[in-house]
């Protein structure tokens, strides 16, 4: 990811304004009559007061809360981004050795699903922050994906398409059943947001799928250190942020996750990688 292309991420999420809860100008049609005639007048009204959010509720913005709603947020694009990227060093080294090592391919299957319905999620609610984090994520794990197939074999190849076209056929399953049934906007994101965070919440664990090696080895080497530090970063903020704004879909499978990120690294600390 290079320096530019993060500053175009930031830059987006500066500008727009279409995220849930922020306050906005609307235009309102006013109609009178006049000599028998009726007439339409579009006038632009600015809203203020308690911010409405995502769920029915209102939320006053302190200076506090505020701070968590926009800088929080915007660091978080960064920590996503660092989060997605984080296995890139470790699968191209795999791609030129042609050798996965201790490479676990699990995760990566669930990210580059993952990825894509948290994307899909975040333009459903116009969430920029979410939609924006989501977005070089989505890239990536899907050349993991095209990068390690081929370097599998028997066992964790089955299992590794398996996931992917299970998890695949499920999302598109999802996104049909909610374009072609009567669904409400409200009724679909809520839809997408509990699917996404499911899906967050076994990626989250993923890792974890080794742990029975690792204390069997006394070796954490299948667990990836940048890729622990960078979830357990990320996570932190984003329940932060999920909370302030009060979308349980946010905040619940981030501090999910960040448990999860806790016990990877209480394994990386009592079993070091030798």
């Amino acid at each position: 990811m290079k320096l530019s292309s993060l500053i175009i991420l930031f830059a987006a999420a500066e500008q727009s304004h279409a995220w849930t809860g922020r306050p906005v100008s609307s235009n309102v049609i006013t109609s009178n009559v006049s000599g028998g005639i009726k007439r339409h007048q579009t006038k632009k009204v600015a809203f203020s007061g308690p911010l409405s959010i995502r769920g029915g509720t209102s939320l006053e913005m302190t200076p506090a809360s505020s701070l968590v709603t926009t800088l929080v947020p915007r660091i978080g694009i960064l920590t996503s981004t660092l989060l997605y990227f984080s296995p890139f060093t470790t699968v191209r080294q795999a791609s030129t050795s042609g050798s996965l090592n201790d490479l676990n391919p699990v995760p990566l299957a669930i990210m580059a699903v993952s990825s894509l319905c948290w994307l899909v999620y975040g333009l459903s609610v116009r969430d920029p922050f979410v939609t924006l984090s989501n977005v070089p994520g989505s890239i990536a794990s899907i050349w993991y994906v095209v990068t390690v197939l081929p370097l599998l074999k028997e066992e964790q190849l089955q299992t590794t398409q398996n996931i992917v076209v299970g998890l695949s056929a499920l999302t598109i399953n999802l996104w049909t059943w909610l374009a072609l049934t009567n669904k409400s906007l409200e009724q679909v994101s809520s839809a997408l947001g509990l699917f996404a965070s499911g899906l967050f919440i076994v990626l989250s664990g993923s890792p974890l799928s080794t742990i029975k090696t690792v204390l069997s080895t006394k070796n954490s080497k299948s667990i990836l250190t940048q890729l622990t530090f960078a979830q357990i970063t990320n996570t932190a903020l984003w329940s932060a942020y999920g909370l302030a704004i009060k979308d349980k879909f946010v905040y619940g499978p981030n501090m999910t996750g960040l448990g999860f990120g806790l016990i990877q690294l209480a394994l990386k600390l009592v079993f070091p990688s030798k």
